[in-house]
């Protein structure tokens, strides 16, 4: 859990697959307004695992996806059949993919702001 200066609640996920903890400590108590997780199937949650986890238990208003473990873009779009596409389409919320060299912003609330 990570708390910024502007009020943002970030939960990263880390290595790790569906907990309890998800719900009753991320969202229940710290609120989390922003998720990166981990959807790399090794270790980690899949992209099924993780969009139950994100949809259901943590809820945040956006969400990062990060270690897919796979070259999940190419010019800058997310590539057909990859896990980061299966996660985008099972998701509730606005999803972010990390590009290089491009840095997001987001406010208080989880909204990104500014390189989405």
């Amino acid at each position: 859990m990570l708390k910024f200066s502007n009020g943002l609640v970030a939960y990263l996920s880390g290595d790790t697959g569906i907990t309890g903890d998800q719900e009753k400590v991320v969202r229940g108590h710290y609120k989390a307004k922003l998720a990166v997780i981990n959807i790399g199937d090794t270790f980690t949650t899949g992209p099924t695992e993780a969009a139950y986890v994100i949809n259901d238990l943590v809820q945040p208003a956006s969400v990062i996806v990060s270690h897919a473990n796979e070259p999940a873009t190419e010019g800058g779009k997310v590539k057909p059949g990859t896990r980061t596409e299966s996660f985008i389409k099972a998701t509730k919320v606005p999803v972010h993919v990390p590009l290089s060299g491009k840095t997001m912003a987001f406010d208080g609330d989880g909204v990104c702001v500014a390189g989405c």
